[in-house]
């Protein structure tokens, strides 16, 4: 059954309104997927607290010029979905991680902060490490210093204790 002109609109504003107020969204074309699949990825992206919408190509240009986004997505083949999170990055990757081995998906590009990307970004941008990776990088440096200056400062202790040893093997060699 096709929408009416009130659906239309709504679903427009909708997708503009998700979109506007996204860190970061994604564009998927896709061909053929089957119900599984969809469900699968929809468990993902609910797990990784993203919003998946399947909206018509011509309802998505609208919405995407409402939101002053040059996006084009009639210029792709394939129903197109729109992947988008609060997180400016869990949508590239849980797309990125279900889309290997799937050749009827197509990561066509992304937005970031407001900003077009090319589906190549947005899979540099899926590559990056999660932001407890990156906290537990930096806390491995910020660490190094002073790990260093421990082992500095405990040298001369250790440098005493194992002299006194030293002595203390010799005299019971000796007696």
């Amino acid at each position: 059954m096709p929408l009416t002109r009130q659906q239309k609109e709504t679903r427009v504003s909708e997708v503009g309104d998700t979109i506007s107020a996204s860190a970061g969204a994604v564009f998927l074309a896709y061909d053929a997927l089957n119900v599984v699949d969809v469900n699968e990825l929809r468990n993902k992206l609910f797990e990784a607290g993203c919003d998946m919408r399947v909206v018509p190509k011509r309802l998505l240009k609208i919405a995407l010029t409402g939101a002053n986004i040059s996006f084009n997505p009639m210029e792709h083949t394939g129903q197109m979905a729109v992947i988008s999170g609060k997180d400016g990055v869990s949508p590239a990757k849980v797309l990125f991680a279900f889309a290997k081995g799937k050749e009827n998906l197509r990561l066509v590009a992304g937005l970031l902060d407001g900003k077009e990307i090319t589906a190549a970004d947005v899979i540099a941008l899926a590559k990056l490490p999660s932001k407890q990776e990156l906290l537990g990088q930096l806390v491995g440096v910020l660490s190094g210093p002073m790990r260093g200056m421990v082992q500095v400062l405990s040298g001369v202790p250790r440098g005493a204790v194992y002299v006194l040893q030293a002595i203390a093997d010799q005299k019971s060699l000796i007696n």
